[in-house]
């Protein structure tokens, strides 16, 4: 009679519960990074028709696989964006351009305008206009670190991101 059946090999496991192991804020914000630039900029001579050939050896260009919408880069730039702040050290940049860009309304130029008008704005902009890739990816960084200071209900976004990827295990 068979007493035991014994496996072939050992389960997968996957180590302390992180599916992408160690990764980290800064990890993820320079990926988010990566995905953002390969997403929305156009290789060098698409504009042109594409010509194949090129430095030296009429090698093919690279070309874009998957190219993102204004909405996918304009979320993918709030979580970068939202990334950026909590990895610090230098991504600390984000924060910066998020103040620069609040700033302009809140230092006294348009009245008594505070982060929530703010938040409005970038709101609405995200919301009626569809910007370039490129554009919608820059509004959505900006928004994150707009939204993540002017609290209340827009401090919804990053409370999900940072969310998201505790339950994943990336942070």
């Amino acid at each position: 009679m068979i007493e035991h059946i014994t496996a072939a090999a050992p389960a997968i496991s996957v180590e302390g519960g992180r599916i992408l192991g160690t990764v980290g804020a800064g990890g993820i914000a320079t990926a988010l990074t990566v995905i953002l630039v390969a997403g929305i900029r156009e290789p060098k001579g698409a504009a042109a028709g594409g010509a194949p050939g090129g430095q030296g050896g009429g090698g093919k260009k690279s070309r874009i696989r998957k190219r993102l919408t204004s909405d996918q880069a304009q979320w993918t730039g709030v979580a970068a964006g939202t990334l950026y702040m909590s990895a610090g050290s230098f991504w600390t940049i984000g924060r910066n351009v998020s103040d620069a860009f609040a700033g302009m309304f809140t230092n006294g130029g348009f009245g008594t305008a505070g982060l929530g008008a703010v938040s409005l704005i970038l709101g609405g902009i995200m919301y009626f206009r569809e910007l370039a890739p490129g554009k919608a990816a820059l509004t959505g960084i900006v928004a994150a670190g707009v939204w993540a200071q002017a609290g209340g209900i827009w401090g919804l976004p990053q409370a999900l991101v940072l969310t998201g990827a505790h339950a994943i295990g990336l942070l």
